[in-house]
């Protein structure tokens, strides 16, 4: 079983860091009132996803690739200064920090203002597979050109090691057949080495369906779940990821 644990990243654009300020107030889950224990963006500018266009946003490197899961936010929680927080937020997600998928929507509620605010309880990603995790802020609760937040954490499990398969990037994924509407039958050729390889299943917005450990070069796939479609077959192997359209027809 694979240990998962939490990723606590400081609110610094760009960066991740390990330090958490938690650290900062008496209790483990509750944060601070001072300005200073949040990020708060004061101008806008393009977002790495340039689709996005020009707002407040911030990009998390994690350092590693990681199987990511349960996450909590923590909004701005400064007396007078409650409505910098953030409300509406767009979650992308990417393995090199170039190419960007959207994960989803996400709301949160603004922060309290008191000593004992605790957080809220953020997305599950359910083993999103990702190294960077970028948040656009669409919106906010009211201030005119500040937007920003606390907190943030992420519970992740490691998904790579080093590379000992000289060949891991030069191998093709074969789907047949495709379209399917009932079962996949998916080979992965010229890869031998399956020590921390995942696949993932991903829907045309970019949102993970399904990832598992990798176990050998062959999957058959039941897409009974699945709508009609045309989804994204990801192999992540340490060093990077290789994907291939899985068509479901119903």
């Amino acid at each position: 079983m694979r240990a998962i644990k939490s990723i606590i990243v400081g609110i610094v654009l760009i960066q991740c860091f390990s330090t958490s300020l938690q650290a900062q107030v008496p209790y483990a889950d509750r944060h601070s009132q001072v300005q200073s224990d949040a990020w708060i963006s004061s101008t806008k500018s393009t977002s790495p996803n340039a689709s996005r266009g020009v707002l407040h946003w911030i990009r998390y490197d994690l350092g590693d690739t990681y199987s990511i899961h349960k996450s909590k936010f923590w909004n701005v929680n400064v007396p007078g200064s409650l409505n910098v927080g953030a409300k509406s937020i767009i979650i992308d997600y990417s393995i090199d920090g170039t190419t960007w998928i959207e994960w989803g929507r996400y709301e949160l509620p603004q922060g309290s203002g008191s000593t004992l605010y605790e957080g809220e309880d953020g997305p599950n990603f359910s083993g999103l597979v990702a190294r960077h995790i970028l948040l656009n802020i669409t919106s906010n609760y009211g201030h005119a050109s500040r937007s920003g937040l606390a907190e943030v954490k992420f519970e992740v499990a490691p998904v790579t090691t080093a590379v000992t398969d000289g060949t891991a990037k030069q191998y093709n994924i074969s789907i047949h057949p495709n379209p399917t509407s009932s079962i996949a039958n998916i080979e992965i050729e010229g890869l031998t080495n399956f020590d921390n390889v995942y696949y993932q299943i991903t829907d045309a917005s970019g949102k993970s369906i399904e990832s598992k450990k990798l176990n050998g070069s062959n999957i058959t796939y039941d897409v009974k779940n699945l709508s009609t479609g045309i989804y994204n077959f990801s192999v992540i192997y340490p060093g990077g990821t290789k994907s291939t359209p899985l068509n479901v027809v119903k």
